[in-house]
């Protein structure tokens, strides 16, 4: 058997989130993390809060994280029965030994809603399973699978329908209601107190905020093995990863995708009570011409600095780096800070001319807990720019992307996006709004100016003279208002309604979205269609 189907054997049938083993891992979702965030960002804390998803000790060596996953409901002869116990406090199934344990639940999202601008209904019907558990103190296991079935709204249907691809999940099966289905799981081994080894199928996130332009959650899962290693007040992770380049439209369901390899240092430290700085480097390459170049070994060190390895071998290969900040100016107020280096020549960026290869994304936010006294009320706000051209490489294979997808901000580049959360929880009730405004640069006749991230830089039109914004210029907002009730802390299960505005706007068109929808889902991920 090949070697990646042994691999995604091995993530499929070991899968979950164990949430009681210490040697486990958050699921990667807003949604679970929300309420440990104001916990882990008080200046008491010493977590490393910009490596997701978040590790269980972690949560429980830095929150109360026992209280904080107990439902707020009333106690009453309900919530007493097997029934009650199922659907307010407990795993639907589980199983406790004195040294292993398990558990099952069902995942599903069950979605209605109404697109009346452009006369359209669309759904989504997913159901699946989440199974994890641990074995003895050191050994965790988690995995989920999904079958779904989808219709889009009209801005996202016509996104789906040419890149043959649901944002952050699968390929679909059949246009107009799409069909698709994705699984994820890890293995994971605490060998001490400094070394955690996951091996698995799923998704990792860098930085402090809502995007992140080093690493993020945005595309469909990948196989990879992760080590965090812990020292004094540093976290040290190691990402090597394998993925898939679908840059080719042409191909056919019994043609295998081109390979393509990741390897990834990420190093956070701790500065004081306030502060801490992390740093990142990233190389991606992929199969030579001859299809014979694997995951080259080089890259393997965990130490060692990318760049004089690829340039020792030729330069053939696609390296970034980056510096993510966060610092704690009080105890519920949190500024944090991103940087992203593709490449850069100084002069060139002191003259200011705007030359091509100046490519760089950066990043500034903050967030605020208990905005003017009000318990559990959350105020977020961001700005993110990345210059046109930036994760782009001369072949389209080694650019920063998987699965037709965005590695790091869903628009790609050659973008500026402002964004504003706010979000207010009531024991198990939680509103919340959100409002952003992105003006992207898009292609026009074909022409490369940097906004896709998966066209080879040599495309480009302009030497000099590039700018955000450069091309089909789309002026785009958001507005979200949503409601919904967290039936059971955890598996995640809430109901929810929520009401939506898009407006995009340009030179050569104007579409107004609204969107209503509601309907049941386990939230033990994000999905990003808010661009």
């Amino acid at each position: 058997m090949r070697k990646k189907h042994i691999l995604t054997l091995i993530c499929v049938l070991a899968f979950a989130v164990s949430l009681k083993a210490q040697t486990g891992f958050l699921p990667l979702s807003n949604a679970a993390e929300q309420k440990f965030q104001k916990e882990l960002n008080s200046i008491k804390s010493r977590a490393h809060t910009s490596m997701k998803p978040f590790l269980i000790k972690d949560l429980s060596e830095n929150t109360n994280y026992d209280s904080l996953q107990k439902p707020s409901i009333k106690k009453c002869k309900f919530t007493s029965t097997l029934i009650g116990r199922k659907l307010f406090k407990e795993h639907l199934m589980q199983v406790e030994e004195d040294d292993c344990s398990l558990y099952f639940n069902p995942v599903f999202e069950f979605l209605g809603g109404s697109d009346p601008n452009h006369s359209k209904n669309y759904y989504t019907n997913s159901r699946g399973a989440w199974i994890g558990g641990e074995i003895g103190k050191r050994f965790s296991f988690n995995a989920t699978f999904y079958e779904n079935q989808s219709r889009f709204p009209y801005y996202l249907d016509s996104v789906v329908n040419f890149n043959r691809v649901v944002p952050g999940t699968g390929r679909i099966k059949r246009a107009n209601d799409y069909d698709y289905a994705w699984a994820t799981g890890s293995i994971n081994f605490q060998l001490n107190k400094h070394f955690m080894f996951q091996f698995g199928n799923d998704k990792n996130f860098i930085g402090d905020g809502y995007r992140s332009l080093l690493l993020s959650d945005n595309a469909f899962n990948y196989p990879s093995l992760k080590i965090v290693t812990d020292i004094w007040k540093i976290r040290y992770v190691n990402i090597f990863a394998e993925m898939q380049d679908l840059t080719r439209y042409d191909l056919q369901d019994n043609e295998p995708f081109q390979r393509k390899y990741v390897s990834m240092h990420y190093l956070d430290l701790n500065l004081g009570k306030r502060a801490s700085i992390g740093l990142f480097e990233t190389v991606v390459w992929h199969s030579d011409s001859t299809g014979q170049r694997g995951f080259d070994l080089g890259y393997m060190n965990p130490f060692i600095f990318f760049r004089p390895v690829e340039f020792a071998i030729g330069s053939p290969d696609n390296v970034l780096l980056g510096f993510n900040g966060k610092l704690k100016l009080k105890n519920k107020n949190t500024l944090y800070a991103q940087l992203l280096l593709d490449e850069f020549l100084l002069k060139e960026v002191k003259a200011g001319n705007g030359w091509w290869a100046n490519k760089q994304g950066w990043q500034l936010g903050f967030k605020s807990f208990d905005v003017f006294g009000i318990k559990n009320l959350y105020v977020q706000g961001e700005y993110n720019a990345v210059r046109p051209y930036t994760y782009q490489h001369r072949e389209t294979a080694g650019n920063y992307g998987h699965y037709r997808q965005a590695l790091a901000h869903p628009l790609g580049a050659n973008f500026y996006e402002l964004i504003g959360i706010s979000r207010y929880n009531y024991h198990q009730w939680k509103v919340e709004g959100k409002l952003s405004y992105a003006v992207v640069g898009y292609d026009i006749a074909g022409f490369n100016f940097g906004q896709n991230i998966f066209l080879p830089y040599t495309t480009r039109v302009l030497e000099y003279g590039n700018k955000i914004g450069q091309g089909e210029k789309h002026k785009i907002m958001w507005s979200t208002l949503s409601m919904s009730y967290e039936f059971n802390p955890i598996t995640h299960f809430c109901i929810f309604i929520e009401a939506s505005i898009r407006n995009d706007q340009s030179v050569v068109k104007s579409d107004n979205t609204m969107l209503f929808q509601g309907g049941l889902k386990t939230q033990l991920f994000n999905r990003y269609y808010d661009f």
